[in-house]
């Protein structure tokens, strides 16, 4: 169906029917579980489509666009997924709760509810008769036990000015701007010529930011500060890979020249730094894996694409053993004559990673086996300045690291094949599953048959992108479309293989579906690339 819009808008008008379908299941397992979903949110986002709806016209009317269109269908059907997950979730109150009073009575009231309907529907005209003096009796439902306290709060005006209304918004105008400029050759030029200056002028302010205002993984407030940084990153590796791809392919001993080598490596080592500081080795994996698939695309030789990948893992290696002297050294040295220099040594070796990795890697490994703080520096440090030091070291483990992911195997587990219907299971008490662990929440309501559409569609995704990487005309436009498309998938590999604890949780988005601002921006520009690519 690549060169039929018409199928294509057909799929895209069966996709808005599917979700309204989607929102309405979710409305009705709302109110019988005591609780009623804000209409206007679902008018909302069934509104959505008119802007996309308007872009698959712009598209075709304008440009006469002659290329891949599964690229914008597949895009729209993970969006709308996720869009309907979102709404699931933020209009349960136990989910919206600010605080764990509020969580809890918002807990009890759908349980209340849950057993008064099943008292209702089950009990029989002699239990009732014994229990109530009624053999017909039915307990009234309370269909709004559940309400927040204040039911007016969704308001027209509110959600017409709520980050979840303007992010998407502004998406879909990325998407635009970023299509409608990559389709001009003289920009494609300057970005080429001036790819290295663009890496450079980008990537270090955003280093300095993510070294002196980051906090676990974020900076002012819950920003990711990667996020706008991987298409001028991307744009920059590309641009330096272009140029010098044929002067890459001719090696000494298996090494290209030195005088080529230089600039390719500082422009992938400069991402590095900011992620050690950021301790976010899932966006590390993610690049390292573009830095991989831009390369076998531009050199395409056996004994290159090795020392590429040697030259990878020397590279994280020694990054991240700088950065474990940097902020070890004193602790490690500091110790008492008893310790030995080897063990000296040991130590700063062994904390090399940051305590944020080591967690998530115990995590991966051992689940909710909590560690032994004698064995384990990075936890015995945690533990002593915790301020919940009265629990015990497995409640403390727990609660702080193992519940979420736990929580979320059982919602994956309980899902079987087709779920336990939209609405009907419990995401709520996976914390923040609209982000991170959105799959899960996905897969329980939703089973099997629902996580393996969204596995599907990014597959569909992987096969359009690099097929439009294929049939580009020239090397920098081939290896922008390569470097999207596996950005975009091995996020989606990295994400869905944390939840399903196949790989280390590393707290990365679902393209197009995750709750988020940048992400969901980028994701959409990246897809403006691509198409226009196409």
């Amino acid at each position: 169906m690549k060169n039929r819009p018409s199928s294509h808008l057909v799929l895209l008008l069966g996709l808005l029917v599917l979700d309204a379908l989607a929102y309405l299941a979710i409305y009705r397992s709302g109110v019988a579980r005591g609780f009623s979903p804000s209409l206007l949110l679902a008018f909302r986002d069934l509104a959505l489509f008119l802007p996309i709806l308007f872009i698959f016209i712009w598209l075709v009317r304008r440009y006469r666009f002659a290329g891949d269109l599964t690229l914008f269908t597949t895009a729209i059907l993970l969006f709308g997924i996720g869009q309907f997950a979102q709404y699931r979730l933020f209009t349960d109150p136990e989910y919206s709760a600010a605080r764990g009073v509020e969580v809890r009575n918002a807990r009890l009231a759908k349980a209340n509810i849950a057993q008064q309907r099943a008292i209702n529907k089950y009990y029989d005209a002699g239990k009732k008769q014994v229990l109530f003096g009624d053999p017909e009796y039915q307990i009234r439902i309370d269909a709004t036990a559940g309400e927040t306290p204040d039911e007016s709060y969704w308001t027209l005006k509110r959600i017409m000015s709520s980050v979840s209304t303007l992010v998407p918004l502004l998406a879909f105008l990325g998407f635009g701007l970023a299509f409608a400029f990559m389709l001009r050759d003289d920009i494609l030029l300057w970005l080429q010529r001036h790819s290295f200056l663009i890496g450079l002028m980008t990537t270090v302010p955003f280093a300095l930011i993510a070294i002196i205002y980051s906090s676990g993984g974020k900076f002012l407030g819950r920003t990711t500060p990667w996020e706008p940084v991987k298409i001028t990153f991307l744009i920059s590796y590309a641009g330096i890979l272009a140029d010098h791809y044929r002067n890459l392919s001719r090696t000494w001993w298996g090494i290209p020249p030195w005088r080529f080598v230089l600039p390719f490596l500082l422009v992938a080592f400069m991402p590095v730094l900011p992620f050690l500081a950021l301790s976010d080795f899932g966006q590390m994996l993610v690049f390292f894996g573009a830095y991989l698939t831009l390369y076998l695309v531009a050199v395409r030789r056996l004994p290159q694409v090795t020392m590429a990948i040697v030259l990878t893992m020397v590279l994280l290696g020694g990054s991240i053993f700088a950065a474990g002297i940097y902020n070890t050294v004193v602790d490690a040295f500091g110790d008492n004559d008893s310790v030995t220099a080897i063990e000296r040594v040991r130590g700063v070796v062994s904390r090399g990673l940051s305590p944020r990795i080591h967690q998530r890697f115990y995590l991966w490994r051992n689940g909710g086996q909590p560690p032994d703080p004698a064995e384990n520096w990075w936890w015995a440090r945690e533990v002593d300045s915790a301020p919940d030091r009265g629990r015990s070291n497995d409640d403390m483990w727990y609660y702080r690291y193992a519940y979420q992911p736990s929580q979320a195997l059982f919602g994956v587990s309980d899902g079987r094949l087709l779920g336990a219907g939209l609405g009907r299971g419990y995401p709520e008490s996976v914390p923040i599953a609209d982000s991170d662990f959105i799959y899960a929440a996905i897969a329980e309501e939703m089973g099997l048959a629902g996580g393996a559409v969204i596995i599907a569609g990014f597959i569909i995704l992987l096969i359009a992108g690099m097929r439009t990487a294929i049939e580009a005309p020239d090397m920098f436009t081939k290896l922008l479309a390569a470097g999207i498309t596996s950005f975009l998938a091995f996020q989606a590999i990295i994400n869905i293989g944390g939840v399903l604890r196949l790989v280390p949780m590393t707290g990365i988005t679902l393209p197009f579906i995750s709750h988020g601002g940048w992400s969901l921006i980028t994701s959409f520009v990246m897809l403006g690339i691509l198409m226009a690519i196409s």
